[in-house]
């Protein structure tokens, strides 16, 4: 059933993370920020962004045939990638579940377009395709949540699965008018999140699944490729097309993701696509992969994993297990860093043009800020950040009356403090920061007194 949101709880999972257990936890700042947050979905999940895998990114093959992402390594004549099946699913669960992934947070082993094959059964349900699922849905969803973990599925709000669409026009495997069914077997797989995406979209889809879900009695997170920001209808949203594995692709998704900024809340956050940690291979594709999490952290945005986790290097790793990093994600207050423009900068377009350095700064709980700079430049350069943008960006007055608030300041990638404590006049200087590469800072209310209005690093 629906959680009223003035009864928000927090569910603790069982042994099997298959079935939630009856424990209720009230805490009473979520339920007070999902009641000032309108587009929130009362569903019992989504208190905070989601931490999973996906196998999109690094294993999809398009209706056409084509990899999502074609590997540098492969050979000339192909194969350039490899799909996902039954088989990679259970070793990439396997591999967050023996590595820092599992304790760094992310816990949802998601399929994606490929499972079906492509039509219902003669009952109208989804027929998996036993090729790639031989031992079917119930027993792959028994097998993930046995490591801990929880188990994600993808539909369409369509006619047709994304994916389907290359088994001709009679492919029937989309949800349109198949909501109840569907949200019905994808429960008796033991579901615990559903992405409803959008080939050939049904507008009334996304609510029809959304009531279908709410009906089972199950909590499932819920993620939709439709409707931006519309209240109650998903626990998050897409805001932008697919993303790829290009520096340009992970700065125009979250350019685009800033016009939604005032949407997102615990339990309704926007999602400017899955991650490309891991997918970046030029020289400077570790550096980029720090500023994608870190767009992505401050952003609240979902922190799905898009990589092949059973390959990753030690740098991809290291990233994807920022836990400093993680926690400003996870923060409960729920509260997307705002866009931080330089002066004169035009945010009218759809997708504005990125600055030089992008900047977002924004408020954590117990009276904390975030702020990131991103060096969006070919060369290396000096990041500046004036502390008072902490204040200006979301609207709010610099604190006024007795000896200036003090700040120590963080820096989450080097895992240090500053040498020195800032106030709302103190302008931050960090010097030789890489093409591509990115500040990561958190302030934490100090009672001492400043020592310094300026700092160079």
């Amino acid at each position: 059933r629906a959680i009223p949101k003035n009864q928000l709880l927090v569910f603790s999972e069982s042994a099997n993370m298959g079935v939630l257990s009856r424990q209720r936890v009230f805490v009473a700042m979520y339920a007070i920020v999902i009641l000032d947050c309108s587009c929130a979905l009362d569903n019992g999940v989504g208190v905070t962004p989601p931490m999973g895998f996906n196998p999109w990114n690094c294993f999809g093959i398009s209706a056409k045939g084509t990899c999502k992402l074609p590997l540098p390594w492969a050979p000339a004549t192909g194969p350039f990638c490899h799909g996902f099946n039954e088989s990679v699913i259970i070793e990439v669960a396997e591999t967050i579940s023996k590595t820092p992934l599992k304790n760094a947070g992310y816990k949802y082993v998601n399929l994606d377009c490929g499972y079906s094959t492509g039509f219902r059964g003669s009952d109208g349900t989804l027929t998996v395709n036993s090729t790639r699922y031989p031992h079917g849905m119930k027993w792959l969803g028994d097998k993930i949540h046995s490591l801990g973990l929880l188990f994600g599925m993808y539909s369409d709000a369509g006619v047709t699965q994304c994916c389907s669409r290359i088994y001709g026009s009679k492919a029937n495997d989309g949800s349109a008018g198949h909501e109840i069914v569907d949200a019905q077997t994808f429960v008796s797989w033991g579901v615990d999140y559903l992405k409803h995406d959008g080939c050939g979209a049904t507008a009334a889809s996304y609510p029809d699944m959304r009531d279908a879900l709410n009906k089972t009695g199950r909590h499932v997170y819920y993620s939709i490729h439709g409707p931006t920001a519309v209240p109650g209808v998903a626990n998050c949203w897409r805001t932008t097309g697919d993303i790829d594995n290009t520096w340009d692709s992970i700065v125009s998704r979250a350019m685009t993701n800033i016009r939604f900024e005032n949407a997102s809340g615990p339990g309704a956050f926007n999602d400017p696509d899955m991650l490309e940690v891991g997918n970046l291979f030029s020289a400077t594709g570790d550096a980029e992969g720090r500023s994608h999490f870190s767009m992505w952290c401050v952003m609240k945005a979902p922190l799905l994993i898009g990589t092949d986790v059973t390959n990753m290097t030690s740098a991809t790793l290291t990233t994807l297990t920022n836990t400093e990093a993680i926690a400003v994600n996870q923060d409960p207050l729920g509260v997307q860093a705002r866009f931080v423009p330089p002066t004169g900068f035009d945010r009218s377009p759809p997708t504005p043009n990125a600055p030089p350095v992008i900047v977002f700064a924004g408020k954590l709980a117990q009276g904390k800020y975030v702020a990131l700079m991103v060096n969006n430049q070919n060369t290396t350069s000096t990041l500046t950040f004036a502390v008072k943008n902490l204040f200006t960006a979301d609207g709010n007055s610099l604190p006024t009356g007795g000896a200036p608030t003090t700040f120590v300041v963080r820096d989450l990638w080097k895992h240090q403090d500053l040498p020195t404590h800032a106030t709302a006049d103190t302008v931050l200087h960090f010097d030789d920061v890489g093409v591509h590469d990115c500040v990561l800072l958190v302030f934490t209310p100090n009672a001492a007194p400043s020592g310094s209005r300026s700092h160079r690093k």
